[in-house]
């Protein structure tokens, strides 16, 4: 069952991620829109996302979790294929926003669903699906790059009556609206997956009642967790991925801006924290379990602060930033297992990981469009950039020591 519940987070991961290397050729090149309009597509669906917590807060009450995953699934398989479409551009952002709805509900459901299998320990669990998660994310970049250049070259070549050859001459000019076909294919394989192993997946839904522990052990997890007020976890998604964004879009600019890095060097560095982040998921996720997820949390989460603080004043020398860079994406390995954990422990329902992610994304929008802000009214300069990532790491750094203020026992 585990071993499905991973391969549908997989596939649920791919269709956003998609998107992101021909997000030019989709926004600009096709509606003639602005490259700030452009990543406003990016962002939008949050909408739908922060809809998404009332409307699984109503529909749990009358669906089981399986039927919800499939039916969310199908409902956003067809909303990515009607982006296909000429829809003209507040089209479009409509269709992308109302996408956010079924996106944030699949996202709650599987990991809803994986937290409560009864394989191994929920930290280890939800790390194996942290890992998976980022994966998606890593393949389906790959693959949306890949497969809008393959439609171009397949139509370029004049490839007759083969199947890619009538592929890119439906698509037209516009061939790099095969992502959108291939999203869609990606979520309604979800929906068919679950509908054929309903079984297998209702026996997930069925509470894992652990065996209780001690609020003295430090390998007590759960317990510990209980104690983490539900907005401190959703504060704690926000600051991951507002210093993601950061990281993926700041310090990007000013690597690129202030030293001699060309744009190879400037993307294995940035990947590489991304990259171990991914990798060391899982392993972080059964080192929560073995010693106490909150107090995994405070270390690797006080070790990333710092590190990304640390960022910009090492970036003259390679050697110096890729040793930073690597510490940073170790520690920033176990962000999203702990929270995720935590998350489980306070709400085990669709409606606390709706809610998780749709605070994630939030973040992520934050650290990116903030930095854009604060660059327009501090100026373009080296300083600012310095300043914008300390801020973000401070952030983060206090909302981790909220969490272990608000995590004490209760007497």
């Amino acid at each position: 069952m585990q071993r499905l519940v991973c391969l549908l987070i997989f596939l649920s991961a791919l269709p956003d991620a998609m998107v992101v290397p021909v997000l030019k050729d989709l926004c600009v090149d096709r509606y003639g829109v602005t490259r700030t309009e452009a990543q406003a597509f990016l962002l939008v669906n949050l909408l739908g996302a922060a809809a998404a917590i009332g409307v699984v807060a109503r529909l749990q009450r009358s669906i089981e979790p399986v039927r919800l995953l499939v039916l969310a699934s199908l409902l956003d398989a067809v909303l990515i294929a009607c982006l296909w479409l000429p829809l003209g551009w507040p089209g479009t952002m409509a269709v992308r926003a109302l996408e956010g709805v079924p996106d944030a509900i699949t996202f709650g459901v599987l990991m809803q669903l994986l937290g409560r299998s009864d394989s191994g320990s929920v930290a280890s669990r939800l790390g194996l699906g942290s890992m998976v998660l980022l994966g998606g994310v890593g393949c389906g970049m790959t693959i949306g790059g890949l497969a809008a250049k393959l439609m171009v070259l397949l139509g370029g070549v004049g490839c007759g009556m083969t199947i890619g050859g009538l592929a890119a001459k439906l698509m037209g000019p516009g061939s790099e609206r095969v992502v959108f076909v291939l999203g869609a294919g990606s979520s309604a394989l979800v929906a068919a997956l679950a509908a054929a192993r309903p079984d297998d997946l209702r026996g997930a839904a069925e509470l894992h009642q652990p065996q209780p522990s001690t609020m003295r052990g430090a390998g007590a997890p759960l317990e510990t967790a209980r104690n983490v007020p539900a907005w401190v976890v959703l504060a704690m998604a926000f600051v991951d991925r507002a210093t993601g964004g950061v990281l993926t879009g700041t310090l990007s600019l000013f690597l690129a801006g202030f030293y001699p890095y060309d744009a190879g060097e400037r993307g294995w560095m940035v990947g590489l924290p991304l990259l171990a982040m991914a990798v060391g998921a899982w392993p972080a996720g059964a080192l929560a379990h073995r010693i106490g997820t909150l107090r995994v949390r405070q270390w690797t989460g006080a070790i990333y602060a710092l590190a990304l603080a640390v960022v910009p004043f090492v970036s003259e020398s390679q050697l110096a930033l890729v040793s930073v860079l690597a510490v940073l994406g170790l520690a920033g390995a176990a962000l999203l297992p702990t929270s995720l954990a935590l998350e489980h422990a306070v709400d085990r329902g669709p409606v606390g990981f709706t809610a998780f992610a749709t605070s994630g994304g939030v973040g992520y929008a934050s650290g990116a469009v903030i930095p854009v802000m604060v660059l327009g009214v501090a100026g373009d300069g080296a300083s600012s950039y310095q300043g914008i990532i300390v801020g973000f790491a401070l952030l983060h750094a206090a909302v981790t020591c909220c969490a272990v203020a608000a995590s004490r026992p209760r007497q």
